[in-house]
């Protein structure tokens, strides 16, 4: 644990019919993950360290070490207190408040929720379904969920409208090098106005090797060429699906049409936006 990070205990027990001290690691993984992406969703950051398992099933503590990363104005919506009033209460409270929102049931949770955040959640309870270990879940002092339950904890994520806005240059300036939060740039298809934007990091993923690698020429000021889609509903709109390169190194090829309708409608520009886009209009590039 890092050095003046403050922690908190959340005790977490997996029951098992059987009394044994095991459980799936995919289980685990993806409980701790998911549960990291949740609280960064509420405004903090944490770092997770288990402690040895005891009692019958897998009972243990999570030792949270928690950094502010700002109260996000939807914890302010869903208890009706103000961000300056959770800031009051401490970064604790909000941990606590993070575990009553993964046991509250679905039908009894805000539609206002990031679905991002739903997102995290449902995978936990997703993958408890599957795992015959696991009969039951208890977090922190709320009761104990079983496994006939597990589906009401899912929460329905209605499809949304994913539009295919081409390629486009985009000057960096405010990269996030830890994929901590989003970037901001001017968007040269967006007429060079200044948007956040997140990447996908699987589609991304070369990109991000020779980020990790230190194998990118890095400028004052930095210009990346990418696919990007919009998402309407999301908090952070924009999303690049490919980074093709960055300040004129290639990074990867181009998302060929057939993959990308996979994941997005294709959406054609306006004639006086065609200069923007590398396909010809109506048509985008095939390998």
């Amino acid at each position: 644990m890092k050095e003046n990070v403050g922690y908190y205990t959340v005790p977490i027990h997996f029951g098992n019919f059987q009394g044994e001290h095991k459980i799936n690691s995919s289980s685990l993984s993806i409980f701790i993950e998911a549960y990291k992406e949740i609280s960064k969703t509420f405004g903090i950051e944490i770092e997770v360290q288990i402690g040895i398992p005891s009692e019958g099933g897998w009972k243990s503590n999570l030792l949270v070490g928690i950094g502010l990363i700002g109260i996000n104005p939807f914890v302010a919506l869903l208890t009706g207190e103000t961000a300056d009033d959770w800031a009051k209460k401490g970064h604790t409270e909000i941990v606590k408040y993070i575990n009553q929102y993964i046991t509250t049931e679905a039908n009894d949770l805000s539609d206002e929720i990031p679905k991002e955040c739903t997102k995290q959640k449902n995978k936990i309870y997703q993958q408890f379904q599957k795992d015959n270990c696991i009969d039951s879940f208890k977090i922190d002092t709320f009761p104990a969920i079983p496994k006939l339950n597990f589906q009401n904890y899912i929460k329905e994520i209605p499809d949304e409208e994913v539009v295919y806005l081409g390629e486009t240059n985009i000057t960096v300036h405010s990269p996030d090098w830890k994929g901590k939060r989003s970037w901001k740039g001017k968007i040269e298809i967006l007429k060079d106005k200044e948007n956040a934007f997140d990447f996908d990091k699987d589609l991304t993923g070369r990109f991000w090797e020779k980020v990790k690698l230190d194998l990118l020429p890095l400028h004052t000021t930095d210009v990346m060429r990418v696919q990007l889609i919009k998402r309407p509903t999301r908090q952070v709109k924009y999303l690049a699906i490919r980074v093709l390169n960055y300040n004129g190194e290639e990074i990867d090829t181009p998302i060929i049409n057939s993959d990308i309708s996979k994941i997005a409608l294709i959406d054609y520009p306006a004639e006086d936006e065609l200069n923007l886009f590398s396909f010809e209009y109506g048509q985008l590039k095939d390998e």
